[in-house]
Parts: structure tokens; C-alpha cells; sequence
């Protein structure tokens, strides 16, 4: 049997950490084909990592561009979960999978996966994903894009398993007393379950080992979406959860403008709430619909409010290290 040597980058983060262990637990005989790597920075990570039977691949930065090219080149597959917004870590795990592919002479075992990283800054990210398509294009590596919207429910990865949207409305409001929500709160998102988001990769690995065509390139964005909900529908059941379980001293909800969300919410960024807070993001996974992909948790979107109330009351999350120009509007 073939073997596909898959690296996992982000594992340490709420996505990648999900990534890994959905992968883990996926059935079937395409998983005996398997050699799982994770990308990690620190001794505890890699020992933590190996335990799972995951091969630690030790880095530093993702600015080390040509140490992550260099990796890039050992690997079949590549599931790139961490710093979406990064474009040249991007660029140089697809050159070194082109290297690969010039090793080994099998251009077609060669993928690159990439996510829509979860804090959702539009031009950093979109300049990210129109590079992933050009560079795989451009040297034949097949690559393939993760879109997801609101991602809510409690990761499953050996480290962080907080996502970054309602934490943040929860530190807030647990800090000044009050859920807050843009103007009127009208503007629509998507959203899916951390855990069916991570079967939509599980989904595309399975095919891809079972040697199934899968659209890639310009075609190969995938979103993936269970529901949906209005940025006041969002903040009203976080404020019911909070109320009932004594977090807040109300179930109201608070009107803030544009820039006061940019200061509570977003670390100064008023594209960043805009876009996070008080934009429309409506989607509908038709792809990988078609592929198999059938999401098991989007009943719990309803309870995952006092879900994640209660879990950051007993833990909170600790502050994650935000890039500087991710802070600036």
C-alpha cells in the first residue's frame, strides 16, 4: 500500500489542533496509508504530539520561509492550519512541495490545504489565498482551499481548544457587565461546528487516499456552513447564558457604533469589527456537499452559548499572541 506522508501546520491552535485529532479518529482503510506529521515550536509540543503517535517537526517562526520549504519537500500532503493570513509561509510550503514533486516524479500524490484562518481579516487573507492558487498553478502542486464562517463549539486538539469570535465577545462582556452588539445588529453570518469544519478536511483526505478527483486550483474553495444567525441573535443568546448562569448581571444587550466595537472587540481594528461584527457573510457548502461531507453538530448551535459561558468561567482562555499589523485598522 501507498503511503501519503501528511504535515499539519497550526496544531497548537483551536482548527488545527481539531484537524489532527478528527484525523486521528477517521476510519477506514485509507487511514492505514497515513504518516502524520505536526509542524510544533516548543519541546512540549513535539512530546506531546508524539505521544498521539504524531511526528513532531520542529520551527520557529513561519517567517523562516526557507527552513519551511525545505520541510515542505518531505511531504505528500501538506494541511496548512496555521497563519492563514501569512502569504509567504503559503508560498514556500507550496515551492517545497514542488521540489517534492520534482523528487519523486508524482505530481499527482502532491496536495496543499489551506484554511480560512478563523480571525477572518479580509485583504491579508484573500492576498494569502489568490497566492495558494497562482503558486500551485504556476509549478503543478494541487492545492485546496478551507472557507469557513462563525466557528463556534469546544475544539477537540491536544492545546488550545478556544475559538476567537465568542471569547472575545465574553471577555468583554464579562469585563464591562454587559453582551454589546453593532447598531442594530442585522447583518447575517454563517457558521459551523469546530468539529464538522474539521470533517470537511477529513472528508477531502479521504478522497484524495482513495485516489477519488476533487476540484482544486480555482475551483477548489470549499466553505462549509450549518446555519445561520444575525449579529443580534448571536449577542442575545450570549446574553441569556451569561444572565442565567450568574456571569452577568442582565440578559440586555448593548448598541455600540462601529469604532467602539473596533476598541472593545477587535484590538483597535475598525475593518476588523466591521467585518467580524457588522458585515454579511452568508454562504452554503454546495462542494463539499457533493464530496460526502454530512455535518453532525449543527443542532448544538442553540446550546453552545452556555457551553462556552461555562467553560471560560471555569478556564479562561489565555490572551493569544495577535500580529502587530493584524492591530492596526
Amino acid at each position: 500500500m501507498t503511503t501519503r506522508s501528511v504535515l499539519i501546520t497550526g496544531v497548537s491552535g483551536y482548527i488545527g489542533g481539531t484537524i489532527l485529532s478528527s484525523i486521528r479518529e477517521a476510519q477506514g482503510p485509507w487511514t492505514a496509508q497515513l504518516e502524520l506529521a505536526a509542524l510544533v515550536r516548543s519541546e512540549h509540543q513535539a512530546s506531546t504530539v508524539l505521544k498521539l503517535g504524531v511526528k513532531p517537526v520542529m520551527f520557529s517562526s513561519f517567517d523562516e520561509t526557507e527552513l519551511l520549504e525545505k520541510i515542505a519537500a518531505d511531504f505528500d500532503i501538506i494541511i496548512h492550519a496555521g497563519a492563514g493570513w501569512h502569504t509567504p509561509s503559503a508560498k514556500a510550503l507550496i515551492n517545497g512541495q514542488n521540489r517534492r514533486k520534482t523528487k519523486t516524479n508524482r505530481p499527482e500524490d502532491i496536495y496543499s490545504f489551506e484554511k480560512y484562518r478563523e480571525s477572518r481579516e479580509a485583504y491579508h487573507q484573500r492576498t494569502t489565498d489568490i497566492t495558494v492558487v497562482e503558486t500551485g498553478e504556476a509549478v503543478g502542486v494541487t492545492t485546496h482551499i478551507v472557507m469557513a464562517p462563525t466557528i463556534y463549539g469546544q475544539g477537540t486538539g491536544p492545546f488550545n481548544r478556544y475559538s476567537i469570535q465568542l471569547p472575545a465577545v465574553i471577555a468583554d462582556a464579562v469585563a464591562s457587565g454587559t453582551v454589546s452588539v453593532v447598531e442594530k445588529g442585522d447583518t447575517v453570518w454563517s457558521h459551523v461546528h469546530i468539529r464538522d469544519l474539521a470533517a470537511l478536511y477529513v472528508t477531502l483526505l479521504e478522497k484524495i487516499c482513495n485516489n477519488v478527483t476533487v476540484p482544486s486550483g480555482r475551483r477548489g474553495i470549499y466553505v462549509c456552513e450549518t446555519g445561520e444567525h444575525s449579529h443580534r441573535e448571536f449577542s442575545e443568546r450570549l446574553a441569556r447564558a451569561a444572565h442565567e448562569l450568574g456571569a452577568l448581571p442582565t440578559a440586555d444587550v448593548m448598541e455600540i457604533n462601529l469604532k467602539q466595537a473596533g476598541d472593545k472587540l477587535a484590538l483597535g481594528s475598525f475593518s476588523r469589527a466591521e467585518l467580524s461584527f457588522a458585515a454579511n457573510a452568508r454562504t452554503k457548502a454546495v462542494i463539499g456537499r457533493k464530496l460526502g461531507w454530512t455535518p453532525l453538530h449543527g443542532e448544538e448551535w442553540e446550546s453552545t452559548f452556555r457551553i462556552e459561558v461555562e467553560a471560560f468561567m471555569k478556564n479562561p482562555p489565555a490572551p493569544k499572541e495577535i500580529p502587530q499589523f493584524l492591530k492596526k485598522n
